[in-house]
């Protein structure tokens, strides 16, 4: 069997199991298990989970080293071998009216039709979000790319 390097295996939107291996005020170390999708001897790379930049973010400041926890990538950066990471999007938002949600965020991400923010907001919340970071983030959009349309529109 061929063995895959691991950071060619990550992909955003990709859900990995992963361990928590150390926290701080900003977010979690974490050490992901790329096994199945990169079968090798070491098929782990690591990834940051940001609190600021993560679904969920309540539930992701009480994760303690040894934890495990589902993850979806939503930045990899082969150059520098970066890889930021977050828990994983409800899949009932993403289905809510046959995919609303996630096709609005794919149109953002593949036009830059960042005007389209607020829309998608409103969308999560009809969908049944009660994220408030996420919901302020789509309201107030940052100039450039958005971890939250990065995750709707290509999480698994």
């Amino acid at each position: 069997m061929e063995h895959i390097p691991a950071m060619h295996a990550a992909a955003v939107g990709m859900r990995y199991p992963a361990r928590v291996l150390d926290f701080g005020a900003i977010g979690a170390a974490l050490e992901l298990d790329l096994s199945a999708v990169a079968p090798g001897r070491n098929p782990t790379l690591r990834a940051l989970l940001v609190y600021d930049t993560c679904v969920n973010a309540t539930a992701a400041r009480v994760l303690r080293v040894g934890d495990r926890v589902e993850v979806v990538l939503i930045e990899v950066d082969r150059q520098f071998g970066y890889l930021t990471a977050s828990l994983p999007a409800d899949p009932a938002l993403l289905a809510w009216n046959n995919g609303t949600v996630r096709h609005l965020a794919q149109r953002i991400r593949d036009t830059g039709e960042t005007v389209l923010m607020p829309v998608l907001a409103d969308a999560l919340e009809e969908a049944g979000c009660a994220d408030a970071a996420m919901l302020a983030h789509c309201r107030q959009p940052p100039g450039g790319r958005s971890w939250v349309v990065e995750l709707l529109a290509a999480q698994e």
